[in-house]
């Protein structure tokens, strides 16, 4: 049975696959160290009041998420919301902009 053709294929097309196995490891591992070294790069760059702008968006999203079971904070969800929309707009635009400098200033990124 082990010399059938059908089982010798499998067998060839097992160790194709094992070997293509082990080289899309190895991708992988250094896609994530060159994705994690750019993004330590880039959070590196941040100041203290962008980590500011991180810290009231995350604030407000826990704000917002705690809105849905008080009934104090049901009044006042659109000024909650406002203060959520308006700190990650702000981090985008901050992110993005640390991106083109970080861009503009290393020619591998």
């Amino acid at each position: 049975m082990k010399n059938c053709p059908l089982c010798q294929k499998a067998g060839q097309y097992r160790a194709i696959a094992a070997s293509k196995f082990g080289d899309a490891r190895e991708y992988a591992a250094a896609g994530y160290s060159i994705a994690q070294s750019h993004i330590a790069a880039l959070l590196g760059r941040f100041v203290l009041s962008e980590v500011f702008v991180l810290k009231m968006m995350l604030i407000s999203l826990g704000v917002l998420i705690g809105t849905m079971f008080s009934d104090f904070f049901k009044k006042h969800r659109a000024i909650v919301i406002v203060a959520f929309l308006a700190s990650v707009a702000l981090f985008v635009y901050k992110t993005f902009q640390l991106i083109s400098d970080l861009e503009d200033s290393a020619e591998d990124f």
